[in-house]
Formats: C-alpha cells, sequence, structure tokens
C-alpha cells in the first residue's frame, strides 16, 4: 500500500499503534531507567501519556485537527521528563500541520523537524544521548522519501542505530549498561507506527508485558540527587509563553521543561521546594493539576537489596524524614483545597506555608487521595515489591481506607489496613510495620500485629483554641461558644475505632497538660511521640514532662501535616503513645 498523501484518520491510527507498542514495554522501560535519575517511572510515565492519547484523542479527516486533538491529549497526560519532552514535540508536529487537511511527506517532515525544535527549546539544559539525539537522529534523512511507508521504515531503522549510539553520548547509561529508557520509548513509538504503515491495523496491546528479566540492577549505580523531589503541574490560562515560563522558573530547580500553549501547559522541574514551585506558578496560570515523586523513595523501591514488603501511608501520618528515609515509608498524598484551590498535603503545600494562608483564606477542606494518584503510586510499588502494605488514616476520619481498598480488592500483592490513628499515632504504627519489613518479617506476621498494636496506641490533642475545629466541623459550632464563653482548653483523642473524641476537659493550659499526663498514667507507656503546630517550645516542655514521668525518651518531635493543622490550629500539641497493654 501507497502513502503518498496522509490524512488525519490515518495519522491517527498509526500513532495509536505507536502508542499501543510502547504501553506494550513500560516495565521494561523502568527497569533501564537511570537518566535524569534512576527513579524506574520513565515506562509509567511514558506510557501514562500514550495512554491519555488512547483515551482522549480523536481522528479526523483534517489532520491538522487530529493533531490539536493528539497534542492536547499529550500534554494533559504528559508525566515526568521525557514524557513532557514528548508532548512538545507532538505540539511542534500539531504547530506545522494545523492548517493542513491532508500532508505529503515533505509538508509532515517540515512538522516534524519543528517539533523536535520545540522538544529541544522545551528543555533549559539539553542533553544528548537522551530522546532528543533519537529524534534528532531518526528524522535526518540524507535522500528525498515521497511516501510514509519509506519514511517512517527509514525513521525507525535509523532511531535503532542512533538508540544503540545512546550510551556512547551519556556516561551514566554507560556505567550501567543501557540505553536511555526515553529514547527506547521514542524508538518503540516509531516501531509501532511503521507496523501500521506496514500492515495496514494498529499495534495490537499485549495482555501481558515482557520484564526481559533483571535488566539492570538499580543497586549498582546510586546517584546522589541534589533536588529530591519530581515535580510537576497542568496548567491553564497562563499568563506568559512556554519559553518565557521557563526563564522565570529556571532558578526554582533542575531538569526543567516546559511543553504546551497558553491554553494548557505542563511544566516539570527537580526540586527541593514543590511547595514555593507550586506557589509561584500560581502567579501565571490557573493550576489544574499536580504531581510530586519522591525520587529518593523511587531510588530505594528500584534497588535490588531493598525489603521485599513496601510499606505506603498518606500523609496524615506524621513521621521524621529520617525515619521515613531509614525505613522506606513511602507516602500517598490528601489533597488539601483551600479557596477552591488544590495542594498535595505536605508536598506542594507545607505547614508552614499553610498557616500563612489560615486567617486569609475563605474556604478550608480537604480530600482523599484520587484513583489516579493510587494506581499510578501502587501500580509502582508492585513492580517493585513482593508485597506492599498500606496503612491509612482512621476510616472514620477519612475515605482513603474505602479509596485504596476498591484499587486493592482484586490485587493479592496489596494489603489495605485501617490504621484507626491519625497523625503521631498513626506515625508510630506505621514505622513499626516498616521496621518489621526491615527485619524480613513475612506479611502474615506484620498484618496479624499491627491492630493489636493500634490498639494500645492513643493520641492526646491540646489545642489551644476550638476555633478551627468549630470551623472545619470536627465540633459543634454550640461547643464552641461555649468553650470560647468558658475558656476550654479540651484534650482531643480517638475512640477505640478512629472517630473524634473529646478525652479530657480543662480551663487552661496547664490544666490540659495536666489531664494528658493523668492519661498516660492508665498503663505503663512503651514508647512515645510528640507533635506539635508550630510551637516547638510547646512540645519540648511538654516532652520533658513526659519523659520525667515515664522515664523514657521520645521516639522523636515532628511538626503536623498541614491537613492536620487545618483542624488543631496554631500553637496545639500532642502525644502519641503506645501502651505496654491495651487500656480502655
Amino acid at each position: 500500500m501507497n502513502f503518498k498523501q496522509l490524512n488525519g484518520i490515518q495519522l491517527y491510527h498509526a500513532f495509536i499503534s505507536g502508542a499501543q507498542r510502547l504501553i506494550n514495554e513500560k516495565v521494561f522501560l523502568n527497569k533501564i531507567n537511570v537518566f535524569p535519575v534512576p527513579d524506574g517511572d520513565t515506562g509509567s510515565n511514558m506510557a501514562s501519556l500514550m495512554q491519555r492519547i488512547i483515551n482522549d484523542s480523536r481522528g479526523y479527516d483534517h489532520i491538522g485537527k487530529t493533531m490539536e486533538s493528539i497534542s492536547s491529549a499529550a500534554i494533559a497526560g504528559s508525566r515526568g521528563n521525557s514524557g513532557i519532552i514528548f508532548s512538545e514535540y507532538l505540539n511542534g508536529v500539531y504547530e506545522g500541520v494545523k492548517e493542513l487537511e491532508t500532508a505529503d511527506v515533505r509538508q509532515f517532515h517540515s512538522a516534524v523537524l519543528n517539533g523536535i525544535k520545540k522538544a529541544y527549546d522545551a528543555i533549559f539544559n539539553p542533553v544528548e544521548g537522551t530522546i532528543l539525539t533519537v529524534f534528532r537522529k531518526a528524522f535526518k534523512f540524507d535522500k528525498d522519501v515521497d511516501d510514509f511507508n519509506d519514511y517512517f521504515a527509514l525513521a525507525k531503522v535509523q532511531a535503532d542505530r542512533a538508540l544503540k549510539e545512546t550510551p556512547e553520548e551519556l556516561e551514566i547509561l554507560k556505567i550501567n549498561n543501557v540505553v536511555d529508557a526515553g529514547a527506547n520509548g521514542l524508538t518503540l513509538f516509531i516501531e509501532g507506527i511503521n507496523y501500521y504503515f506496514e500492515n495496514g491495523v494498529e499495534q495490537a496491546v499485549s495482555d501481558h508485558e515482557d520484564n526481559h528479566g533483571e535488566v539492570l540492577n538499580h543497586g549498582e549505580y546510586q546517584e546522589v540527587l541534589s533536588e529530591r523531589y519530581c515535580t510537576e503541574a497542568l496548567l491553564s490560562n497562563v499568563k506568559v509563553g512556554p519559553s518565557e515560563l521557563k526563564a522565570l522558573m529556571k532558578d526554582q530547580g533542575t531538569s526543567l521543561v516546559v511543553s504546551g500553549r497558553k491554553e494548557k501547559m505542563r511544566i516539570h522541574i527537580h526540586t527541593n521546594t514543590p511547595d514555593l514551585v507550586i506557589f509561584k506558578l500560581r502567579e501565571y496560570g490557573e493550576i489544574i493539576e499536580q504531581k510530586v515523586d519522591d525520587m529518593i523513595r523511587q531510588q530505594q523501591a528500584t534497588q535490588k537489596n531493598h525489603p521485599r514488603i513496601a510499606v505506603i501511608t498518606d500523609t496524615i501520618a506524621d513521621i521524621p524524614m529520617d525515619i521515613a528515609d531509614k525505613y522506606h515509608i513511602h507516602y500517598l498524598p490528601l489533597y488539601l483545597l483551600i479557596d477552591d484551590v488544590s495542594f498535595l498535603d505536605k508536598f506542594t503545600i507545607t505547614t508552614n506555608t499553610f498557616y500563612k494562608m489560615l486567617d486569609k483564606g475563605k474556604s478550608f477542606s480537604s480530600s482523599q487521595p484520587d484513583k489516579v494518584t493510587i494506581e499510578r503510586n501502587l501500580s509502582f510499588l508492585t513492580q517493585n515489591y513482593d508485597h506492599v502494605l498500606v496503612i491509612t488514616v482512621a476510616s472514620k476520619l477519612s475515605g482513603t481506607y474505602n479509596a485504596v481498598s476498591k484499587f486493592a480488592k482484586d490485587n493479592e500483592k496489596i494489603t489495605v489496613l485501617d490504621s484507626k490513628q491519625n497523625s503521631g499515632a498513626q506515625g508510630l504504627v506505621v514505622i513499626a510495620a516498616a521496621r518489621m519489613a526491615f527485619e524480613g518479617r513475612p506479611i502474615e506476621e506484620i498484618v496479624e500485629y499491627i491492630p493489636r498494636l493500634s490498639a494500645r496506641t492513643k493520641i492526646y490533642v491540646s489545642v489551644k483554641t476550638l476555633k478551627y475545629m468549630v470551623r472545619q466541623g470536627r465540633v459543634s459550632k454550640v461547643t464552641g461558644l461555649v468553650g470560647k464563653l468558658m475558656n476550654l482548653k479540651p484534650v482531643i483523642g480517638l475512640d477505640k475505632d478512629g472517630g473524634g473524641e473529646i478525652t479530657a476537659k480543662s480551663f487552661s493550659l496547664s490544666g490540659n497538660v495536666r489531664a494528658i499526663l493523668k492519661l498516660l498514667k492508665k498503663a505503663p507507656v512503651a514508647n512515645y511521640a510528640i507533635v506539635h503546630s508550630l510551637d516547638e517550645q510547646r512540645a519540648l516542655k511538654l516532652a520533658a514532662k513526659v519523659e520525667k514521668l515515664t522515664g523514657k525518651k521520645y521516639d522523636y518531635i515532628e511538626l503536623i501535616s498541614p491537613i492536620v493543622a487545618m483542624n488543631a490550629g496554631i500553637g496545639a500539641v500532642a502525644v502519641a503513645v503506645t501502651y505496654e497493654k491495651e487500656i480502655d
């Protein structure tokens, strides 16, 4: 079959064939992912982009309309460094054909070259030996071609050759004896397109993914990361163009990529302060989607000798970073909404940044992780661990347990437990589970032990004011009014099922602390932690009193999460304690 002229329907089927070819190899691409960081998610990110194209784009007779649909879906669905570069390439192709009904090879090739230029321009510091190199070499022709069969057959041959050369151009690839994962993804995409032109049908999606064996032991190469968080945002109605936004954000981190157009734009950056990145981006457009990946945790997950059980919790659990790093504890972020603007708890909003907004905002609420976030995080973990143990905030306080359980119900590799706790108490339970996983305990033993541990764990919160709990509906307005008039300083805790309750009452902060100390005398204390909302001095004073009472030093002192802070208010402190036996 000859293809001298290409219409939108043909282009659509060719690109869908390429997308499906890449999706078939996403696990393999994850395994060889070492650049820009060895976080093992390039395949998942590129497959997410391709799946979005399959789900959201449409084919039209008009090639320009087809490419507009594909490009828009790609910008919305792009993830990771290579995925966003790829989406900008597609955006450039769209720009080149947007006025055309059909295209010959010369016209289409001109659009492809525009796409490659856009891909290079999207990156603050382009690096050769990557997807960029394969784009450039695959479509650099030394002879005239006037048929799309020949065009993509030649592009496939040249892409394969360019891919094999990537280790010679990028040292990290040579060290690990792999090709670049993003470049390999592009090569697969071109292979799928070529399949369509050779056979007249799309490449089928495989029922199973070929892992190609143990391609790479990520433990052999451990990069020291200068920036911890891979941060991405999708913006709409952007006030500046991609090049201007790139210039404005260049000092916020590394691996900066900006893709799209003013109507819809995607940004990718590696940073240590994702909250500051998101706050800065809000100046230039409406953030309609955001994602933050902890690349250190991803690195740990791809190493060969990590524990065989992954422990993941939601961001309500308050655990110091050094302990989470030591035991490889993963986080599933909840959402915090302030005046209808969404943030990722602990990631794109911290307790410090939240309190700057606390008295200025008009409405505050929180929500459980969405389906896409749950699926993306748990799928990554099931690829890298024998079993995944999810320990959530009390189901009485959040829908997170039910949402995760729905995803995990048919997956034998995932177990979901309701901690029936929150904040520091949830943290103590999660740390215990992660420690057991590190010791190599079997999943059955951990799952049997954790509910019994949780039953011995309590949290006692000393709040300075009921104002924020009233606002969030945690206590009634009548109770809040009475509490204000009577200067009530309650101790807030959780009942045995994880529901909120007033555990003790007093009329002063000192009386409040005495009430907590009295509660700690109910049984011998095994261990405890102190958490607080921007009042470290008060936390240290409480810790000293608890140590004097129990003869034991705290496990840790930690700042509470923004969502917990939304309810507790500034100045709250709490003791999370595990007793040596269950109490009433």
